[in-house]
């Protein structure tokens, strides 16, 4: 159950929610009760850690960033609907063109994780700036929105960027011994877990078991699949597209 490379907020949502699955088990919590204690209270610290970090201030800028980039794509993602039902029908079928790109890239595209908005944000306008969208774009009148939004994506990218590198080296500073102290017990929990149902059978410990497994399973997936849109992003922002 290696989590080593999972981002600090991943990883405190998924001790989180483990921590939630122990207490709805109470059948299990008498003899899982030493090392689900332990648990519990490495996890609280690792919290109160983790809040005291992000006070420290590198939130501001980057939010604010993220704040200018949403409202940018929202007008013009308003301004494509609208133009759908232009009387002209060419400038309709453009907008209608581009509203469906937008659209294939998913629903809640603002609400997305931070950098993950970056990616889809950035394939986004990869396409709008083609050879085969840029005469819909420049028929709608679409372009200064394209430009701003690109400026945006990109400003919060570099933010994010520059504020990841200090924030992650000033938090895990802050935070190093209560995430290490807070595995240290979760590994022992996971030990009793696997010790017990070997004594007592499986069938008392799977449902939790299997609880456990999935958080983990989820963790470590998307932090590949982080690493993906990341890579893809990197990739689209050395194309040059502007």
């Amino acid at each position: 159950m290696n989590l080593a490379n999972i981002r600090l907020m991943d990883y405190f949502q998924v001790m989180t929610l483990i921590n939630g699955y122990l207490a709805k088990e109470p059948q299990l919590l008498p003899k899982l009760k030493p090392q689900s204690d332990a648990f519990s209270a490495a996890l609280s610290a690792l919290e109160l850690s983790f809040h005291q970090a992000q006070k420290s201030g590198y939130t501001d800028k980057i939010a604010a960033a993220d704040d200018n980039r949403d409202n940018i794509f929202i007008g013009l993602n308003g301004m494509v609907q609208s133009m759908t039902r232009f009387p002209d029908k060419a400038i309709a079928d453009a907008a209608t063109a581009i509203l469906l790109l937008i659209q294939k890239h998913g629903e809640g595209i603002i609400r997305l994780p931070q950098r993950e908005e970056t990616a889809v944000i950035a394939s986004i306008l990869s396409e709008l700036k083609s050879a085969g969208m840029a005469p819909a774009v420049q028929l709608i009148g679409l372009t200064p929105w394209v430009d701003k939004l690109y400026d945006a994506n990109t400003d919060f990218s570099n933010l994010y960027s520059n504020r990841t590198e200090k924030e992650a080296e000033f938090i895990n500073g802050l935070t190093r011994a209560e995430r290490q102290a807070t595995q240290l017990a979760f590994e022992q929990l996971v030990r009793a877990i696997e010790a017990y149902a070997f004594i007592d059978g499986e069938a008392a410990y799977k449902s939790l078991a299997d609880k456990i497994n999935t958080e983990i399973g989820k963790a470590q997936q998307a932090g590949k699949s982080r690493s993906t849109l990341n890579q893809n992003s990197e990739n689209i922002k050395n194309t040059g597209l502007k």
